[in-house]
């Protein structure tokens, strides 16, 4: 009988997802999530290496990743109806993944209501995570890349040299069990020059034309930034935005192409950042009269690995592909090339800690009472 217990329990141990193999977030409530998504392949990437909108699905639902699920819906944006409706009933937060604007599953066009819907979330306390693609420009989306803040204009893969991910601010999406390899000195896209920890991503498809959407008043804080190694401009790669009239946030993170580093390895540091990015909006409430940032408190936010010396080497690499790029809009403050003052033009710069557990009550119309994570009383 004892060798039979050993038997199961070393069974049970290997069958159990371990702690070492997660994302580590502090504890919360569960959540429910809503991937609006959509499948493109503009690099002809095999399937294991491509991160399409059922592979996200599947790696938030996934046992032992770390996040605390109650439920996570998949949504085509090319047949959204169903997304409108689970939006109508309440969900913590959205990850929007859509190249393309939505449509209805009869074909007409629903990317207003859609836009609608997002901003009456954020109103409520809701949170939305852009992820990658879903910042880049189509026809059709103009206004909710207005309302989410920012916008992509070409794209380069680059399979030897990838593109650095560089951490310029103390923000609990960046700090949050975030290992990084080392400090380089990075300056533009709105950061002042300094000697900040990042990490590399081989292969990655890169945005070197992306752009800032502003509105005044706004509360942006560029937490991710890229230029040098993989080639390409200073760029942004993640920002967290609140605006007045908003009870809740928007974190946009763009490296996600390839399926095994944003994915697959459920302790590696993209993974580690998109679960940060959901946890965070989840969890993260303002006044929404208030763009005086997000709650603090809530020390569990851990600073990344030690960094150690490193280099701002430059790599030459990647095939740009204009996807039928347009000029700039109005509001529009294009990063690539060209540095602004310190924070950006409008940009209200601010250093985060790890979000807060104070609650806050709020009524939207329509949508009824939003209910919070962790630790928060939720709306009644």
């Amino acid at each position: 009988m004892s060798s039979l217990l050993k038997f199961l329990g070393a069974a049970a141990l290997v069958a159990a997802p371990s702690v070492a193999d997660a994302a580590e977030l502090p504890e919360h409530d569960p959540l429910r999530i809503l991937v609006v998504g959509d499948e493109v392949n503009p690099h002809r990437l095999a399937a294991p290496d491509l991160t399409q909108p059922d592979d996200l699905v599947a790696a938030l639902s996934g046992a032992g990743n770390g996040l605390n699920i109650a439920s996570v819906t998949g949504v085509d944006s090319q047949c959204v109806d169903e997304g409108l409706t689970v939006l109508t009933e309440g969900v913590d937060v959205i990850v929007y993944f859509a190249h393309l604007a939505a449509l209805g599953c009869d074909g007409s066009p629903r990317q207003t209501e859609l836009t609608a819907a997002f901003e009456s979330h954020l109103m409520g306390g809701g949170g939305i995570v852009v992820f990658h693609h879903g910042i880049f420009r189509a026809d059709g989306k103009e206004d909710v890349l207005a309302l989410l803040g920012g916008r992509a204009d070409t794209i380069a893969w680059d399979e030897a040299a990838g593109q650095d991910v560089i951490a310029v601010a103390d923000h609990f999406v960046a700090t949050q069990s975030v290992e990084y390899s080392g400090n380089r000195t990075f300056s533009g896209a709105g950061v002042a020059q300094g000697d900040y920890p990042f990490f590399n991503n081989a292969p990655d498809e890169r945005y070197d034309q992306t752009s800032l959407i502003e509105q005044g008043g706004e509360d942006r804080t560029i937490v991710f930034t890229s230029a040098g190694a993989g080639g390409g401009m200073a760029r942004v790669l993640g920002y967290d935005l609140h605006r007045s009239g908003w009870g809740g946030h928007v974190f946009f993170y763009q490296p996600g192409e390839y399926q095994p580093a944003a994915l697959d390895d459920v302790d590696g540091n993209n993974f580690q950042i998109l679960a940060n990015a959901i946890y965070y909006v989840a969890t993260t409430q303002e006044d929404p009269g208030s763009t005086s940032g997000g709650d603090e408190g809530d020390e569990s936010g851990e600073e990344g690995g030690e960094p150690a010396d490193g280099t701002d080497g430059e790599a030459g690499g990647g095939t740009t592909g204009d996807m039928d790029a347009t000029a700039g809009e109005a509001g529009t403050n294009a990063l690539p090339g060209g540095d602004t003052d310190d924070g950006g033009s409008g940009c209200s710069c601010r250093t985060q800690s790890a979000p807060s557990g104070l609650p806050w009550l709020m009524f939207v119309a329509g949508l009824g009472f939003v209910r919070r994570r962790n630790g928060r009383a939720r709306a009644r």
